[in-house]
């Protein structure tokens, strides 16, 4: 039987360095067909100019193509930019800029028929020269103008984080649309789900139950053996020092030869130290993204299994997080002032220069990843509460 659905059309928007992130988006945009689209009797199609548009010639530029071609009725803009600002057109100083501004536009006049998602890349190049001063104040600017256009924009490090974004980002302002909306969007027919859905893909609530339960374990062993690292070099240190400031007390001059072997061995400490975190910081952010992805899932798919009579499940599910969020924050002050005290150890020594150089990146990347992982936590948090919300609004208020 065909069965009939909404489709929302999203527009992706970038500069050509940006491809690999265009193409990550494709897979979030799968994943949420089969939880969020099929949860709300809705599909989601993403527009691209790879796949929408096509080659012809123009009366003024190329980005006319472009824009005849996707059209002006999508629902959700989603606005991306890194290191290059784009090509001028003839209209603006650059494609993402117009197709911005034309979104902009539409929303100025119609202000329920769609949102602007915009995210801008603050990761580093492989290469400074790949850094273009010109194009940064392009990009600077742009901000600006955004910013007061009263666009609030959302910065990202990696493609990954990214997704993670989208994954809570998209059905937040696609269900904002949907009780927003004045005027009902055409319903299209789907004559075979099979097209856009893949049976064998789909995962169902134990699914995604297990995946959380697996994944957080697994993150939480990485954040205990960082711990137990960091403790572990904390003494280590501490012992180092003891051995360098005897020596130093032995007399007038110090004893060379015996301070290099004792430097010889901080920085092989400190080298140790870097190793074991490296191994351990991949799988604490990897396998905590993939869980909260799960649990973003499993509140997409809510209206199948949650109702007022469980609601406490989900209650205890918020508290869940909340309080992972909490052992993540009260570890993050301790870390950064571990960091701290090692880009202030004094450059006495050669090895224990490249050491600090080697620990101080690490724990600056796991620092990262922290922050990262609460801001996705304190999003998940903020997704089930509205939830929760909408549970208890429609329990209070039956049709």
């Amino acid at each position: 039987m065909p069965e009939i659905v909404t489709k929302y059309k999203l527009f992706i928007a970038s500069p050509s360095d940006l491809n690999e992130d265009r193409k990550a988006i494709d897979e979030v945009i799968h994943e949420l067909n089969l939880t969020f689209g099929q949860q709300n009797n809705l599909v989601l199609e993403l527009l691209k100019w790879e796949t929408h548009s096509a080659p012809g010639i123009s009366e003024k530029h190329p980005q006319e193509l472009i824009n005849k071609d996707i059209g002006s009725t999508y629902d959700l803009f989603i606005g991306l930019m890194w290191l290059k600002f784009g090509t001028p057109t003839s209209i603006a100083g650059s494609g993402t800029e117009e197709e911005f501004y034309n979104a902009y536009c539409r929303f100025e006049e119609h202000p329920n028929s769609l949102q602007i998602l915009f995210y801008f890349n603050n990761s580093l190049p492989k290469s400074l020269q790949d850094i273009n001063p010109q194009e940064l104040d392009k990009i600077n600017n742009f901000k600006k103008k955004i910013g007061d256009e009263k666009v609030l924009y959302w910065n990202y490090n990696t493609t990954e984080q990214l997704q993670s974004f989208l994954r809570i980002h998209i059905p937040k302002r696609i269900l904002n649309l949907i009780s927003e909306q004045v005027v009902i969007k055409k319903n299209i027919e789907i004559l075979e789900v099979d097209m856009i859905l893949k049976p064998d893909d789909e995962l169902g609530l134990l699914d995604f139950l297990e995946i959380i339960e697996t994944r957080f374990e697994t993150s939480t062993n990485a954040v205990l053996n960082i711990t137990e690292a960091t403790e572990w070099i904390a003494a280590k240190l501490l012992e180092k020092t003891d051995d360098i400031n005897k020596i130093a007390k032995m007399s007038f001059q110090p004893n060379t030869h015996q301070l290099r072997r004792v430097l010889k061995l901080t920085a092989q400490v400190m080298n140790e130290y870097a190793s074991r975190i490296d191994v351990e910081i991949p799988i604490f952010f990897e396998n905590y993204e993939d869980g909260i992805k799960a649990f973003s899932s499993i509140v997409n798919l809510a209206d199948d299994f949650f109702d007022h009579s469980n609601i406490d499940e989900l209650i205890e599910a918020r508290q869940t997080i909340i309080e992972m969020n909490a052992g993540i924050t009260q570890g993050l002050d301790p870390m950064e002032e571990f960091y701290n005290s090692i880009i202030q150890l004094p450059r006495i020594d050669k090895e224990i220069n490249r050491a600090k150089k080697n620990v101080s990146e690490k724990v600056q990347l796991l620092v990262s990843k922290m922050q990262t992982s609460s801001e996705l936590a304190i999003m998940l948090i903020n997704e089930i509460s509205e939830k929760i919300t909408r549970i208890e609004i429609t329990f209070a208020n039956p049709q």
